[in-house]
């Protein structure tokens, strides 16, 4: 089905959209699009990495113009109509610019794929400053009415407080962003799109990192906003979470080719490539061949260790090992006494909850965070007293979760910047292109491809915003690696 695509819930129309279409480069991402968006109605918005679903939620939001089509909203009991392209004397009015404050002040909120939180601030007030209409906001009124606005203030934390509590989050409501984990960060930041009176929510993989407990939490959360609250939520999943959400979800939009279409609940649940956790399985087997082992067992606080030995692995030399690591995170013990070690031509799988402490971990091997105590060896050569760069030096390759890659540079500057073979770029899109127009996995491609050669690969959540496509590449990637004896630890949260 093409054309028009309109919910099937029975709500008013919130949200239109006609003729919608943008190019970058002569490359037409999105062609013709019209839709109409009804009230309590949740959207997964699926399709594969570059396919325009970020640019697509870029322009519904205020952040990117296309370059023609209609878009109408009707949500706060008021009605705005923006059309393109825009004659000149139109951006001549200060009232009548297209810009997320103001789609914003309509009613509309963005979660993003790549978290936008202030680290130094803590959880709550990260959601609390998102408060529409703050007294405080005017100086004046901030100089003679400090009272109401205290009063106020108040107010909108315990708002905040209830919003975090919904989420799981009641016990780091006082932790800076920059101290705790990227699962949790993406709940402040649902919390606080929340906060700030959205009543049509984009969420662009809002579950995508989160281990089993929090992907729960998230879910139940979004589906009392729906019920209770009336939202509309469109929300662009992983591949292996779209099962997750299609529970909620009312309708299936499939982005593909610049053309948008309806697709049924029942035939994208029974897709094969819709769950990540008997496929994980049958990899695993896979890396570890037909004479290898796969053996999981538990590890401290919760987490589970899987060991995937090849044959003629299992005696190999240890290429790194951490004794006793010690590291605080603020006031916070994280990682308390942890010890692992990793062999050469292995793979260590560590799955744990959001907060047990994995990117801290990683960090730590790698020099970016400083240890209390223990200590790290490389190659039997002692590192945890060496800067990032002699670590690098040595043999250790380092990808962190969401790795922003350069967003000014071009993927061919990028392909100047690698140290490995150019054809590892031939599956991304027109080397000219500036990488702040890719998709979140297109740029998550672009930083596993430049991981350059080493000994030790810390690859933390690899898979996050990869496709079916580029997830098997990656995979592909990695068993060529453990061929040529290179020792791997990956972290994913704990599915279940």
């Amino acid at each position: 089905m093409e054309g028009r695509i309109t919910g099937a819930s029975v709500g008013e129309v919130v949200l239109s959209a006609n003729g919608l279409t943008k190019a970058f480069g002569g490359n037409v991402v999105l062609d013709n699009i019209s839709f109409d968006l009804r009230q309590g109605e949740v959207v997964l918005l699926r399709g594969e990495n570059g396919s325009g679903k970020t640019t697509l939620l870029n322009i519904l939001t205020g952040n990117l113009e296309p370059d023609s089509g209609e878009i109408h909203l009707s949500i706060n009991s008021a009605r705005e109509v923006f059309i393109w392209p825009r004659r000149w004397w139109q951006d001549l009015n200060p009232f009548d610019h297209f810009t997320p404050e103001r789609i914003a002040w309509e009613g509309v909120g963005r979660v993003w794929q790549d978290i936008r939180l202030f680290p130094t601030m803590t959880a709550l007030d990260n959601v609390a400053l998102a408060s529409p209409k703050q007294s405080g906001e005017n100086p004046i009124m901030a100089l003679l009415r400090l009272g109401h606005v205290n009063k106020e203030g108040l107010n909108h934390n315990e708002e905040a407080g209830r919003w975090l509590n919904g989420l799981g989050l009641g016990d780091r409501l006082d932790s800076s962003c920059d101290k705790i984990s990227l699962g949790q960060m993406k709940r402040v930041a649902i919390a606080r799109a929340v906060q700030a009176g959205a009543k049509v929510l984009f969420l662009d993989e809002p579950i995508s990192g989160l281990d089993g407990k929090g992907v729960v939490e998230v879910m139940r959360y979004l589906d009392t906003l729906v019920n209770t609250n009336n939202l509309t939520i469109v929300i662009v999943e992983h591949v292996f979470n779209i099962h997750r959400v299609l529970d909620l979800a009312t309708t299936v939009w499939t982005l593909d080719g610049g053309h948008l279409k309806v697709e049924s609940k029942d035939d994208v649940k029974r897709r094969p490539d819709t769950r990540m956790d008997s496929d994980l399985k049958d990899w695993l087997k896979e890396v570890a061949g037909p004479d290898g082992s796969v053996e999981t067992h538990e590890f401290v606080h919760g987490a589970r260790l899987t060991t995937v030995a090849p044959k003629g692995t299992e005696d190999a030399p240890i290429v790194l090992e951490a004794c006793g690591l010690v590291v605080k995170r603020g006031y916070r013990t994280v990682l308390d006494g942890l010890s692992l070690s990793l062999r050469k031509g292995q793979l260590v799988l560590l799955e744990a909850p959001n907060g047990w402490g994995k990117s801290t971990l990683f960090d730590a091997i790698a020099g970016i965070y400083p240890i209390q105590s223990g200590r790290i060896f490389l190659n039997d050569q002692r590192i945890d007293n060496l800067p990032t760069d002699k670590r690098i030096n040595r043999g250790l390759s380092y990808l962190r979760t969401q790795q922003p890659a350069f967003g000014s540079l071009s993927i061919a500057e990028h392909k100047k910047l690698s140290s490995n073979d150019k054809d590892v770029f031939d599956n991304l899109p027109d080397s000219d292109k500036k990488v702040d127009l890719l998709s979140g996995g297109q740029k998550q491609k672009i930083m596993i491809e430049m991981l350059p050669k080493s000994d030790v690969y810390l690859l933390d959540e690899p898979f996050i915003g990869l496709d079916k496509e580029a997830i098997e590449r990656v995979i592909d990637s990695i068993q060529i690696r453990m061929m040529e004896s290179k020792a791997i630890l990956i972290t994913i949260p704990m599915l279940g």
